[in-house]
């Protein structure tokens, strides 16, 4: 993958955001793989929610449903960097309970009976149907009911959850997700409609964390990276089915989708690269569009050995490359404490339909 991905056009290659995780992608996977990848603490992983740790810093974020005093951030912004170590775990453990009041498994339980809630309401399927897989040794794994779950389960569940206000995913045939991070998104919606072909863009060496992925969940289901980077006409595609591309394979490939995805990954490129990518999905997708971006654009670095983008990609971007598409919908993204962003970020939902 790394290989190939060395020649590909430059709106196709790793972008400066992307650059400065790469060196500590090759050289932490090259060391320890991935095994238990999901508990793995200061692991370059966690820059695209590969992971699931336990909370030890999330016990003093704002919690989602009511709103924390002021005192709760001050402790949390001086504690953070401590909480890490092994002897701060149980005062911040003590703090948390004396401070807010809840352990960790009363906001557990209400992020999960709220998507639950959530779901039926907009005719979603429901979150009880789903478990979290076992695969890499998640730290963070809790019990409702006879299932296992952790709060990235709800995280992906949420995003499903609101596409399905605008769509019936038993109407979907095939979904193309550029950006796909581990895949656990891919995870959530294949288990909850087996039928869905899915085809898979990323770049290397995410993109191989999330063959690994989601070829030990779903054995017989991923088509490898090794079978597809020469293909340029897809074969026939089962029902169920996952193919592996490198992002620089879309110009080539004939393909059309019903639904296209892209969660927190566009935010991360420029919007000439983004405005690329945007051409073909205007012609590949037949039906509908979700993007969960940073509409005010991501982190911009001063100079491009820093991280962040180099300029901003903004939702004005987007209405200019989703010329066939109309917004149905912008809605602030849902806060789920761990496994997404600060509560008070710009991150939105939106859903684009086919004009």
């Amino acid at each position: 993958m790394l290989n190939d991905a060395k020649s590909v056009p430059d709106l196709f290659k790793t972008t400066n955001y992307w650059s400065a995780y790469e060196r500590s992608f090759v050289s932490e996977l090259r060391s320890y793989g991935l095994k238990n990848f999901r508990s793995r603490r200061s692991s370059v992983l966690q820059s695209f929610g590969a992971v699931d740790l336990l909370p030890w810093s999330q016990l003093l974020y704002p919690n989602p449903i009511w709103k924390v005093p002021f005192k709760l951030r001050l402790i949390n912004s001086l504690l953070a960097p401590l909480i890490e170590l092994k002897s701060m775990q149980r005062l911040a453990d003590y703090i948390a309970l004396a401070t807010v009041g809840t352990t960790l498994q009363d906001i557990r339980i209400l992020c999960y009976e709220f998507a639950k809630s959530y779901g039926e309401n907009v005719g979603a399927k429901s979150i009880c149907e789903l478990e979290a897989s076992p695969f890499g040794n998640p730290e963070d794994v809790f019990q409702i009911g006879d299932r296992n779950y952790t709060m990235s389960t709800i995280y992906y569940y949420m995003q499903y959850a609101y596409c399905c206000q605008f769509m019936d995913f038993e109407s979907i045939d095939k979904i193309v997700e550029i950006g796909s991070g581990s895949g656990k998104q891919i995870e959530i919606i294949k288990k909850l409609h087996p039928h869905i072909k899915f085809l898979v863009f990323d770049i290397p060496p995410q993109l191989y964390v999330c063959e690994q992925y989601l070829s030990a969940i779903f054995p017989e289901s991923v088509v490898s990276y090794r079978i597809n980077r020469g293909i340029r006409e897809l074969p026939e595609m089962r029902d169920g089915c996952i193919f592996i591309f490198g992002n620089w394979q879309l110009p080539d490939l004939k393909l059309h989708c019903d639904l296209f995805w892209n969660s927190a990954s566009f935010q991360e490129m420029e919007p000439n690269v983004v405005l690329n990518y945007l051409k073909y999905i205007n012609h590949i997708t037949d039906k509908y569009i979700f993007l969960h971006e940073l509409m005010e654009g991501q982190v911009q670095a001063k100079t491009e050995v820093q991280q962040g983008v180099l300029e901003q990609t903004k939702l004005e971007h987007y209405k200019q490359g989703l010329i066939d598409f109309q917004l149905e919908d912008i809605s602030k993204s849902f806060f789920i404490p761990q496994a997404s962003v600060a509560s008070n970020t710009t991150y939105r939902y939106t859903f684009w339909i086919r004009r």
